[in-house]
Order: C-alpha cells, then sequence, then structure tokens
C-alpha cells in the first residue's frame, strides 16, 4: 500500500513510482506547489522594492539604456528583412 502525497489516503500503486491515489489528487498538489512559488516570489518582490534595491543611480542608468534601445529600434532601418 501506498501513501497519497495530497490526501494521505493509502491505495494500491499500479506502478512503483505512483504517488498520488487519482488525478484530481495530483492536479491538487501542484496546482497549491504551483500556488505557494508564486506567493514566494512575490513576498521577494514586496521585499525587495521596501528594502529599496534599485536605487536611484540604477534607476536612472536603466533609463538611459532603455532609451538607448529605443533610439536605435526607432533609425528607420527594419531588424528583419520580410521577404514575400
Amino acid at each position: 500500500m501506498t501513501q497519497c502525497r495530497e490526501c494521505n489516503k493509502e491505495f494500491i500503486s499500479y506502478n512503483p513510482r505512483q504517488e498520488f491515489c487519482n488525478d484530481y489528487c495530483r492536479g491538487a498538489f501542484h496546482r497549491r506547489r504551483y500556488r505557494q512559488q508564486a506567493v514566494e516570489e512575490a513576498e521577494d518582490r514586496r521585499e525587495a522594492r521596501l528594502n529599496g534595491h534599485g536605487t536611484e543611480e540604477e534607476r536612472q542608468k536603466a533609463s538611459e539604456v532603455l532609451a538607448r534601445i529605443v533610439a536605435e529600434a526607432g533609425s528607420g532601418k527594419p531588424k528583419f528583412v520580410r521577404r514575400i
């Protein structure tokens, strides 16, 4: 007997790699895991914003680089030649 990773119910596994009792438990486990990862990433971004990461000098340098990229893109010559 194998124990389901999601609901902790014991079930008979038909192959040695089976970890969940059914597709619903498998989906619920992965949805919860991906949701938790998204929450952690959002919390990391929030902490970085509150701690002042991205100082004024870094923001100024980034805006200069962005302006240069936009100016190069708008120079009039296309990056890719379209063949018809």
